[in-house]
């Protein structure tokens, strides 16, 4: 999660606020079937569960069988992509899948929900275990937002077999034992039960990202999971995979995702269920609420943004933003693989946003120069974060200083150099100078190593923007822009380095750049 900071010090006023006080609510189990719980006590015990009865199949015989064909599994993700990147999907075949089942209670403030994960072991060595990841669990950040939730295990099972789920990481990820060890290039079938609480934006509307066990990352160095922990706004880390999901919320709400809305059912219970799928994706996100729209297009990609009927903000105009910003990114660094792109407008005290697959968050305090700068650079991570990943925790210059640049590669090629150097001064330099102030430290260094947020803020997106501004001017245009979209071709769904970076760029420029990337701290060993 990204955000873009209007001064230090509202960023020390918002990390003194408090999580919204949890409280007792009616959790829906079916449309049709409502059940009463409360805020869970503090954990005592693991839960442990028993899967729900598999149904039994009975065979009729027949005097005649008539061959029919095989439905194509993959077929229902393809809803999701343009024309030209439909065999994006049959390429990554092998990408774990997950079927959701989500029931959303907004007058509870509860979700309920299910997870199915087709996981395949492609870590090339044996697997005792899987760890998924619980994100609401996460303290609040520093900015005041996300986590200070929380969410439980209700039931898990794999191959059909009960196990128990061990929690970790304080409470953000969950362990299960593998009955038997999964070998290299076996799979296995996790099913499991969650509930958690939901805390509704100042404007009545439910953003809901990574509201999911998700799969954690496995570390191969190491041969552990990947369960990192931070007070920072950054800390999903994730890897691509192919998405189902049913989102059942009460009828007058509408429902954003990921991906593509295929269908939707009205139930006459007051219900409805929202049908989503997706094609590669490195996380699902939703959002609910009742919604005003503004759409647009760029090229064959729509694109909608919503936000709350009564805010009144000119979300026509964040729309032609982003549609704009789409165009140009995808002629510079390549194409948009989706068929759609949403935002979400949200009101807050200053300008910024957080980026998922196929949705954004965009926050703002009006519709100004600072908005539109944000959308660019929130549009821009759909290429660097969500397409192109990366290790945000030990290496957030890859997605971070990359949007950053990329928002003034937008200014630059559609709203002209007046506008471009205001931005450059105002977004990006003045964060540099502060950078310099702190110590000049590197731009490549993990989240960890630097002394607070404040640092890293103005090291990865000052510094690092100046950076690849220099690199620029180095390399010269042509090679620029060949590296970057060599680098996007190359890694597209996949999770880059910093060796990966310096290598497009060396190979499109002819150039060695050992000691350029050296003296601004990015070192290919990152």
């Amino acid at each position: 999660m990204k955000h873009l900071l209007i001064s230090t010090l509202l960023l020390l006023l918002i990390a003194c606020s408090s999580p919204a006080p949890q409280q007792e609510a009616v959790l829906l189990s079916t449309p049709t079937q409502v059940a009463t719980v409360t805020t869970p006590p503090t954990r005592t015990s693991t839960p442990t569960t028993t899967p729900a009865p598999q149904p039994t199949a009975t065979v009729t015989p027949t005097a005649t069988v008539t061959a029919t064909p095989t439905p194509d599994p993959l077929a229902v993700y393809a809803a999701d992509m343009r024309p030209a990147f439909v065999d994006d999907i049959a390429a990554h075949a092998n990408l774990p899948r997950y079927a959701l089942q989500m029931q959303v209670d907004p007058a509870a403030g509860l979700l309920a929900g299910r997870v199915q994960i087709t996981f395949p072991n492609t870590t090339g060595t044996p697997l005792p275990d899987v760890a998924l990841r619980l994100y609401p669990n996460f303290a609040r950040d520093l900015l005041g937002k996300s986590g200070g939730i929380w969410m439980e295990i209700t039931d898990s099972s794999i191959d059909g077999q009960p196990v128990t789920a061990s929690y970790l990481a304080q409470d953000t990820a969950i362990l299960l034992p593998l009955p038997d060890p999964l070998q290299p290039g076996e799979t296995t079938h996790l099913n499991v039960g969650f509930r958690a609480a939901m805390t509704p934006w100042s404007d009545g509307t439910w953003p809901l990202p990574s509201y999911y066990p998700m799969l954690a990352v496995h570390d191969p160095a190491n041969e552990t999971w990947r369960l990192d922990v931070t007070e920072f706004p950054d800390r999903v880390f994730s890897e691509s995979a192919l998405y189902t999901a049913e989102i059942t919320v009460p009828a007058h709400l509408t429902v954003v995702t990921s991906g593509q809305i295929t269908d939707t059912q009205a139930w006459d219970t007051g219900y409805t269920t929202y049908y989503a799928s997706t094609g590669p994706v490195r996380q699902f996100a939703l959002t609910v609420g009742d919604f005003a729209v503004a759409e647009t297009s760029a090229a064959d990609v729509q694109v909608r943004v919503y936000q709350a009927r009564a805010n009144g903000y000119d979300i026509q105009t964040i729309a032609q933003v982003a549609a704009d910003a789409l165009s140009v990114f995808a002629q510079r660094f390549g194409a948009y693989p989706y068929r759609e792109l949403d935002l979400h407008l949200l009101p807050y005290t200053f300008d910024g946003g957080d980026e998922y697959p196929g949705l954004i968050f965009v926050y703002t305090d009006g519709i100004d120069a600072g908005a539109r700068y944000v959308t660019a650079h929130e549009v821009a991570h759909q290429w660097w974060f969500a397409l192109v990943g990366n290790d945000i925790y030990r290496e957030p210059w890859l997605d971070e200083a990359f949007a950053q640049y990329s928002g003034i590669i937008y200014a630059e090629e559609h709203a002209g150099s007046v506008v471009a150097e205001a931005d450059w001064e105002r977004e990006v330099l003045q964060r540099y100078r502060g950078a310099l102030a702190d110590g000049d430290l590197p731009v490549g260094w993990a989240i960890s190593d630097y002394p607070n947020f404040n640092v890293y803020y103005r090291t990865v997106y000052g510094k690092g923007a100046v950076f690849l501004r220099t690199l620029r001017t180095v390399v010269g245009d042509e090679a620029f822009f060949a590296a970057l979209q060599s680098y996007y071709q190359s890694h597209r769904y996949g999770v880059a380095t910093t060796r990966d970076v310096q290598h497009a760029f060396e190979t499109a420029s002819g150039q060695d750049l050992d000691s350029l990337f050296g003296e601004w701290g990015v070192r290919q060993g990152s």
